[in-house]
């Protein structure tokens, strides 16, 4: 009888303990593959960055000395993988487009996309998308990230900027 309580506790713990041992497994899993893909991408292109960033799904760097960011994202289907020039770009800036859900007595807005609008210096725009719902439910402070790079590349720029004017 002892045997029999005892087997059935055993069985009940490895249903609960093998499927959350092997979630963690596979989440290892995928950000090894997305920061071998960065290192790949970094190597490929000879880049040697000053600063990193990772969040959620994504990879960020920039190399100061060459005024380059490399993005890597993962999606659903694959990777992202986005260079930008910042001695092409003149402005960053952040775009958001938010839904707003109604409630009984309130609304509250929810994230569906976020990136940065970059305008070039030919005047055109080019759209990094860092965040959308359709990809990942998840949220890791998004917008914090996105105000940080932001800083980051329009510092950047301006630093630039004012060394070729004094040139």
């Amino acid at each position: 009888m002892k045997l029999d309580i005892l087997l059935v506790d055993l069985a009940l713990v490895a249903a609960v303990v093998i499927p959350y041992i092997l979630f963690i497994l596979l989440g290892k899993k995928e950000g090894r593959k997305l920061k071998t893909r960065f290192s790949e991408e970094m190597q490929k292109h000879d880049l040697s960055l000053s600063e990193e960033d990772s969040w959620n799904n994504s990879i960020v760097g920039l190399d100061k000395v060459r005024a380059m960011i490399l993005f890597v994202q993962k999606r659903k289907v694959d990777f992202a993988v986005e260079f930008i020039d910042l001695k092409e770009v003149r402005t960053c800036e952040i775009y958001t487009e938010m839904q707003t859900i109604s409630r009984e007595q309130d609304s509250e807005d929810i994230l569906q996309k976020l990136g940065f609008q970059l305008k070039l210096n030919n005047g055109e725009f080019r759209f990094i998308e860092l965040y959308n719902c359709e990809e990942s439910y998840a949220q890791d402070y998004e917008l914090k990230h996105a105000e940080r790079w932001k800083k980051t590349i329009n510092d950047l720029i301006n630093v630039r900027s004012t060394l070729n004017s004094a040139a």
